[in-house]
C-alpha cells in the first residue's frame, strides 16, 4: 500500500514538473521591456481580447507583470462566464482566448514578449520617411523603459528633470540632430 501511494505521489510530481516546464515557455519580461512594449501596443492600437476565467489569459497577463495595466484589454465576459458575451468581442469575431488584434490582423493564443514585439513592429516607426517621428518614437521608447512609472501620464512643469531627460535622449539618438 505504501509503495502504491509513493508511485502515485511520484507520478503526480512528474506531471506537475512537466506542466511547469510547459507553462514556463513564455517567460515574464523585465519590467522595463514590458512597460515599453505595453506603451507601444497602446500607441499602435493593438487589443487583447480575454476572459477572466481563462488560464492562458492569466498567464498572458503575468508575462507583462505590473505593466499589463497599460495593455489595451477587452474582457469578453464582463459579467461572468455564463452571463453573456461582450458585443465588442462578438463584432471582432473572437472565438478563443487570449486573442490579439494587432495592425488589423488576428493572432490567437499565448504570445511571448518577443512575438508581440515582432507582430506589432516594436522599434519600427510606422512612417519611416519622417525623421522627427522616428526620433520622437525612439526617444519615447528609451524614456519609458527608464521611467515605466510615467506610462500614460503627462510630464508636468514640476517634473522638468524628466522633460530634460526626454529631450536629452532625443538629442543623443544617432541621426536625430
Amino acid at each position: 500500500m505504501i509503495k502504491l501511494k509513493f508511485k502515485i505521489l511520484a507520478t503526480l510530481a512528474l506531471i506537475s514538473a512537466i506542466g511547469i516546464d510547459c507553462t514556463s515557455l513564455v517567460k515574464p519580461a523585465t519590467a522595463q521591456t514590458a512597460a515599453s512594449l505595453a506603451y507601444h501596443l497602446k500607441q499602435a492600437g493593438a487589443k487583447m481580447y480575454s476572459a477572466s476565467w481563462c488560464p492562458m489569459c492569466r498567464r498572458q497577463i503575468q508575462v507583462f507583470g505590473d505593466a499589463f495595466s497599460q495593455v489595451p484589454y477587452i474582457e469578453c465576459f464582463p459579467a461572468g462566464r455564463d452571463r453573456g458575451f461582450n458585443p465588442h468581442c462578438e463584432n471582432a469575431r473572437i472565438d478563443s482566448f487570449p486573442t490579439w488584434v494587432i495592425n488589423g490582423r488576428t493572432y490567437r493564443g499565448l504570445k511571448s514578449i518577443e512575438q508581440l514585439a515582432n507582430l506589432s513592429k516594436y522599434g519600427t516607426p510606422s512612417n519611416t520617411n519622417d525623421k522627427v517621428k522616428i526620433c520622437d518614437y525612439k526617444a519615447d521608447l528609451i524614456f519609458y523603459e527608464r521611467n515605466p512609472q510615467m506610462l500614460g501620464r503627462k510630464i508636468s512643469s514640476s517634473q522638468s528633470s524628466l522633460a530634460n531627460e526626454w529631450s536629452g535622449i532625443r538629442r543623443n539618438i544617432r541621426g536625430c540632430q
